[in-house]
């Protein structure tokens, strides 16, 4: 799997994408080489030259990866675009830009299609797109399962929500139409754990912290929604403004989805479970941590790492943090101190190159944030 830099025009050797149909003006050519998917919907390849703004991430899945999840279609290739800060509603009228091109149907007369969409054990599916590739009107599914759409004979409607198979199905005379979707497996990355962001302002400062990550935010505390907004103390005390509580620092997880050669590893650190705890004093208190942090990172991460005889443990330091996430934060700190450990377990102590850690002195405002991940 490959992440790929949204820009405003990225070009794709592709064959030619859509046929003529007699009956529903154009579709999408089955023998196309790219399937492109706007979160979780399918699109054109024009997709890809939408303002980057609204772009959140570009994903490629090759092989293997595109036929799990989305079957045959996905065979040879397909790129996803993940979007950001877009309403419900400007959401509804990009797919409609972005939707496989039909021509407009003005023949027979319009009918509400009804109908539930389900699962495999008949539980109610919610917030399903239904788009009308023909009209250009999109509906969703209510908590129910159930969605009304207008549509005439010869439309065809696209079924689609993340981590179900994406229908399509060409209306004839139906005025009732219900879906049982079959679940995906969806390709997964590494899981970054626990990473926390502390904040020490030499004045009580407003803060305002953008976290921008390279793949699916799973939990944060408390709530991000677009950005953190905090007042913080130079005890790193934070009040947190949406909220109305005080924390000691700010939480978040996600699903990170990297290239192969961000795990292809050329030093690093191989330790038995006994020496694990002098071994993160002493290297993450070189790094800049102190010692509640230090305490912090032990507390979280020691219980896990025990399982293992040995770990392989990596370090990813300061602008290496970038890879997996961003962090845009207004006033900007002076210094920053940021360590992600990216290990494994081993049964048997190998060797490897040490790795050379970097340190940083702490000045000024100061922000501090730490985290890992079990990589496969």
């Amino acid at each position: 799997m490959k992440k790929v830099t949204p820009i405003l025009f990225i070009f794709f050797s592709i064959t030619t994408l859509f046929s003529q149909d007699k009956n529903s003006g154009w579709k999408i050519n089955e023998k196309q080489k790219t399937l492109f998917v706007l979160n979780d919907v399918l699109v054109n390849e024009e997709a890809l030259k939408m303002d980057p703004k609204n772009i959140e991430s570009v994903t490629v899945l090759k092989g293997d990866k595109g036929i799990l999840k989305y079957g045959d279609k996905g065979q040879n290739g397909v790129i996803e675009v993940t979007t950001k800060n877009i309403s419900k509603k400007e959401l509804s009228k990009l797919y409609l830009l972005y939707a496989e091109t039909y021509l407009p149907n003005t023949k027979g007369k319009i009918n509400t299609i009804t109908g539930k969409i389900v699962d495999c054990e008949e539980v109610p599916i919610k917030d399903v797109i239904i788009m009308n590739l023909n009209a250009k009107t999109v509906a969703t599914s209510d908590s129910l399962g159930n969605y009304n759409i207008e549509a005439r004979k010869n439309d065809v409607l696209q079924i689609s929500k993340m981590g179900y198979e994406i229908k399509k199905v060409l209306i004839t005379n139906e005025k009732k139409l219900n879906f049982s979707l079959k679940t995906v497996s969806v390709p997964e990355g590494n899981i970054y754990r626990k990473p926390v962001i502390y904040l020490y302002p030499i004045q009580k400062t407003e803060i305002t912290l953008t976290l921008n990550v390279n793949g699916k935010l799973l939990t944060t505390f408390p709530k991000y929604d677009k950005n953190w907004k905090v007042i913080a103390e130079p005890s790193g005390q934070l009040f947190d403004i949406k909220t109305k509580r005080n924390y000691s620092s700010l939480f978040w997880d996600a699903d990170v989805q990297l290239p192969e050669e961000h795990y292809q590893y050329k030093d690093g650190f191989v330790i038995s479970k006994e020496n694990l705890t002098a071994f993160f004093i002493e290297k993450l208190e070189h790094i800049g941590l102190n010692n509640q942090e230090t305490n912090e990172f032990i507390q979280f991460w020691l219980p896990i790492l025990e399982q293992n005889e040995y770990n392989f443990i990596h370090f990813r330091i300061n602008d290496a943090c970038n890879e997996i996430a961003k962090l845009n934060v207004n006033p900007k700190p002076e210094t920053s101190i940021r360590v992600y450990m990216e290990y494994y377990g081993l049964e048997e102590f190998t060797t490897i190159n040490e790795q050379i850690l970097t340190k940083t002195e702490r000045k000024g405002f100061t922000l501090v944030e730490w985290g890992g991940a079990k990589v496969k």
